[in-house]
């Protein structure tokens, strides 16, 4: 057990090291994502009431587009060098590898949300700051989903030739329950009065159904 998690830690790493000697995936998701708001900022405008009931699905909406352009290079340096089939050739479990893959982009994701929350709340003057540490728990539990589907789905479409665009098409309908759950959980904390829980309980139903069946699909998928 000790072997298996090293190997997922060696992957994680790998791929975060690399990114950011390279200042590709974080840096391209962290400009794209403070585009996003500036845009929804100008484009609503909106007074600090209306600013808050907007916040939870601008907050959403930022992170599934964001995390959209980090899942679509998860592969992309072993595809580029040629890699990935000795990475499949490693004397460990195919669910290993994608539990690397997997932490390694969570990890890129949840430091984008970090700066991406407060960014947030000073463009709509939103003051919720007592909330952001549960926010940033919501986003998380999320998150966890919303990465390990979408680090599948990658796999799946890699070798596609619009693999940005089949990825979305894929991504969207199948997230849509999980950021329902999201939006909802991060409404009943920005506006107090709403209960939270069973959205909550949504957001980890979903993280368990989709990690638990991802890393035995992930080894069928790449078994194809």
């Amino acid at each position: 057990m000790l072997i298996l998690w090293r190997a997922i830690y060696r992957i994680a790493w790998k791929d975060v090291v690399g990114d950011w000697r390279r200042r590709a995936t974080l840096s391209s998701m962290l400009f794209f994502a403070i585009a996003v708001l500036v845009i929804f900022q100008v484009a609503f405008d909106p007074d600090r009431r209306e600013a808050a009931r907007l916040l939870p699905g601008l907050l959403w909406v930022t992170l599934l587009f964001t995390s959209l352009m980090g899942l679509g290079r998860v592969f992309q340096g072993e595809e580029e060098d040629g890699a990935f089939e000795g990475l499949l050739l490693a004397s460990v479990p195919r669910g290993v590898i994608f539990l690397g893959k997997w932490m390694g982009n969570l990890l890129l994701t949840v430091l984008v949300e970090l700066l991406l929350l407060p960014l947030t709340l000073v463009l709509f003057n939103v003051d919720v700051w007592g909330q952001v540490p549960a926010i940033v728990a919501v986003l998380f539990v999320g998150t966890l989903g919303l990465t390990g589907l979408g680090v599948l789905l990658a796999a799946m479409t890699q070798s596609a030739r619009s693999r940005e665009t089949l990825l979305a098409l894929l991504l969207l309908p199948l997230t849509a329950p999980l950021l329902i759950a999201g939006v909802q959980a991060v409404a009943g904390l920005v506006q107090p009065g709403l209960d939270i829980a069973p959205w909550v309980r949504l957001l980890v139903i979903f993280d368990v159904v989709y990690l638990a069946l991802a890393p035995w699909a992930f080894g069928w998928l790449v078994a194809e």
